[in-house]
């Protein structure tokens, strides 16, 4: 008996009947509303009977066909407005295509990069929510910044649902939320999504204790009493940086079963900083939540994100420096963007790295800083550093360095410089001994340990020195000076970032 009792559903303040069986037409206002799957349309042309979600529909002359979103046609997903004309059956006034007739995939979005749809799961990924999923002929790919909504039923295969995201070239979508709409069964537990590891600074805290409601990198956090709150490396605060542990629950919150405050420097800046140009956006600099595309990443902008104009407004196409958390999907949970003149633009930032050798030590160090380079040159810290005569150009790479310093006796008084945003991450996070002092300049990455034609490879070295008092590394360019440094028992640790010509 249940699977022939219609099942009624509230959508954009409009009666939704569901047609999983046959029930008497209700309505709101004269208007019903009906989504489901052409069954049945007229032997010719779009005007007279159909079937629609077991229901009979009949167009005429005035009823409006839209199919923006796909063709039309026996097995098209579509929505239907019109009013009960009796005996069961409802006049159209407008029927339009969310998903198209199966086989055909329409484009979607835009222009600007974004997309919606609405069409039947056909697949869903082995493990939990995360991943990949097939939903109406299309790749789609759920990833840890996507919201995931079970409030009209659970997902499975067969459900409608919608699906907003980011649209890739060859037109798979990044979802920033996938929402089911009819035909979901059990909501899917919490815990079912995936297990997830966010990084980022807290942005809110309950008003009383530590139990509730948190918000770290823009994302919603829940506090139980069984959460472990690690509190080793400090108290928990609004700006402190700390890693979060849990189960994503079915509106896209963070359960969280342990909160860590991050050790190392504890500093709360972001590990990741790149420079590209916006791609895609869901709305303007004034409303800008949702997932982005930007220089080919996806990045996650919350309300805690702070977007500043400084370079010219921020619209499509517009070149933006990004400072985030670097999440084990790869998306970037935003803490800052801001507009850029050019790709790699650091205000102040020379165009040269240029290196100095400390004799007394044997280490090395570079900058790119211009107040940095004057002190040396003008003989700070007594005349202990001397320009080595080598350097490299920095500066137009989409990518920023972290730098970091012992600084003793806590640590070595050396320096470590990384362009990899875990790198950097994990040594903030796990190395007590480095501290992290700023973005050192802009280049490009390394890939699988390859410069890109017209890119200079820097490698590194490391004097594997008896004490970790003495550690230091040098960055080379010079095959000579590669030579030089193996020569002399250095140990080469490859290609950690690519420099301009």
């Amino acid at each position: 008996m249940l699977k022939n009792v219609a099942r009624l559903a509230r959508w954009a303040g409009i009666v939704l009947l569901v047609a999983t069986g046959i029930a008497p037409l209700q309505a709101k206002d004269g208007v019903v509303e009906l989504l489901g799957t052409v069954q049945a349309m007229p032997a010719s042309g779009l005007t007279g009977d159909w079937t629609i979600a077991s229901r009979a529909v009949r167009t005429d002359a005035a009823t409006l066909i839209k199919q923006e979103l796909g063709r039309i046609g026996v097995g098209a997903t579509v929505e239907v407005k019109g009013a009960d004309a009796g005996g069961g059956v409802v006049l159209a006034t407008t029927i339009e295509v969310k998903q198209g007739v199966p086989g055909s995939l329409p484009p979607i979005g835009g222009g600007n990069g974004l997309g919606e749809f609405t069409g039947a799961i056909e697949s869903m990924p082995a493990a939990g929510l995360l991943g990949t999923w097939r939903i109406a002929g299309r790749t789609v790919i759920a990833v840890s910044a996507t919201r995931l909504q079970q409030e009209l039923g659970g997902f499975r295969v067969g459900a409608i649902v919608e699906v907003h995201g980011l649209v890739g070239a060859s037109g798979s979508v990044t979802a920033s939320k996938i929402e089911v709409k009819v035909g979901g069964g059990t909501p899917v537990p919490p815990g079912a999504g995936a297990d997830l590891e966010i990084v980022g600074t807290i942005d809110a805290l309950p008003a009383a204790g530590l139990l509730g409601d948190w918000r770290v990198g823009g994302r919603l956090v829940r506090v139980a009493a069984t959460t472990v709150l690690d509190v080793e490396h400090g108290a928990f605060e609004v700006g402190v940086p700390v890693e979060v542990h849990g189960i994503a629950d079915a509106v896209g919150a963070l359960l969280a079963t342990r909160i860590e405050r991050t050790a190392g420097n504890g500093a709360p800046t972001p590990a990741a900083m790149f420079w590209g140009s916006v791609d895609a956006m869901p709305g303007p600099a004034t409303a800008p939540i949702g997932l982005w595309q930007i220089g080919g990443r996806v990045v996650s902008v919350s309300a805690s994100t702070a977007i500043r104009q400084n370079d010219g407004p921020l619209s499509l196409g517009a070149i933006v420096e990004v400072k985030g958390w670097l999440q084990g999907d790869g998306v970037v949970l935003a803490h800052e963007i801001e507009t850029r003149r050019a790709i790699g633009a650091v205000p102040g930032q020379a165009s040269a790295a240029v290196e100095y050798v400390n004799d007394r030590l044997g280490h090395y160090f570079v900058t790119a800083f211009p107040a940095e380079i004057a002190a040396l040159d003008a003989g700070a810290f007594g005349g202990a550093w001397r320009r080595t005569g080598q350097s490299f150009n920095v500066g137009g790479g989409a990518a920023a360095v972290c730098r970091f310093y012992g600084m003793p006796p806590k640590g070595p008084d050396s320096h470590f410089f990384t362009v990899d945003a875990v790198e950097c991450e994990k040594v903030m996070r796990d190395y007590r001994a480095w501290t992290y002092e700023a973005h050192a300049f802009s280049v490009s990455a390394p890939v699988g340990g390859a410069c890109a034609a017209g890119q200079v490879p820097v490698t590194r070295f490391f004097n594997n020195a008896p004490s970790g008092a003495d550690m230091n590394h040098r960055y080379v360019v010079n095959p000579q000076v590669s030579v030089e440094m193996r020569g002399r028992g250095w140990i080469e640790e490859g290609v950690v970032m690519c420099a301009r010509p």
